[in-house]
């Protein structure tokens, strides 16, 4: 199958995870659900319209850190708009109206994303669009001050790759059968992000993924139908949408 592969970096991210609303702490690596919004940027679909636009439920995404996990945190002022700005978010003269709220953010993050499953249609604009070095909306990094620089990389065919043992330097999924071997002297993460999601901004997968966070290979063996061989790469790409 088809597979894009484009980098992506910038002075900050940030991805939030979604049980820190109050103060928004980061995954190391944007999710494929962020993913998705930015092939949206890339290529120009509207925010309720790319997940149907990119096939939501084939899509297979692919991360690889290119610079180990730099993380920043910092207090930014926030406006109170609940009730102290008037209908065009100006404060209130009687009212305290700022906030401080933590948060935490990458530093200098870099990564390069692998994209198979797309339909069609989306593939092509997809691959136009990095190639003439351009996007129809402004790339970001999850929020809208973390903007990105894109480069395109190339397009090979993902080839199925079912030799036992593997090295990888991407994030990988973990299934029943995924084994790590854990070198020492590494950083690695195991944790919870969201998959999947659909145009209703609902998310059908979290997936148990581990990560290197200090940019190195992850070594391992097991992993049916999650490992494909790219340009001589060994990329793991998160499952896609199997109903219930």
């Amino acid at each position: 199958m088809r597979c894009i592969v484009f980098e992506v970096k910038g002075e900050y991210a940030q991805f939030k995870k979604p049980y820190s609303p109050m103060s928004p702490v980061t995954y190391p690596f944007p999710p494929p659900t962020a993913v998705m919004g930015l092939l949206g940027a890339i290529i120009g679909y509207e925010k309720h319209e790319y997940h149907e636009r990119l096939g939501w439920q084939s899509l297979r995404i692919a991360v690889s850190l290119r610079q180990p996990v730099q993380v920043f945190r910092t207090s930014i002022n926030l406006l109170n708009t609940k009730n102290g700005t008037d209908t065009f978010f100006r404060p209130k003269v009687d009212k305290d109206t700022h906030i401080q709220v933590p948060f935490e953010f990458l530093k200098f993050p870099h990564y390069r994303i692998y994209v198979s499953g797309l339909l069609e249609k989306a593939m092509n604009e997809l691959a136009k669009n990095l190639q003439m070095g351009c996007t129809a909306f402004t790339p970001v990094l999850g929020l809208a001050s973390c903007l990105a620089d894109v480069e395109w990389i190339g397009e090979w065919e993902a080839h199925p790759f079912d030799t036992l043992e593997w090295v990888t330097s991407t994030v990988v999924p973990i299934s029943g059968d995924v084994k790590i071997h854990y070198d020492d002297n590494r950083r690695y993460h195991r944790l919870r992000v969201p998959a999947i999601m659909d145009s209703q901004r609902v998310v059908h997968n979290y997936q148990e993924v581990i990560v290197a966070e200090n940019a190195q290979t992850i070594r391992g063996q097991g992993g049916d139908n999650l490992f494909f061989k790219v340009n001589n790469e060994t990329i793991a790409l998160f499952p896609n949408f199997r109903p219930s």
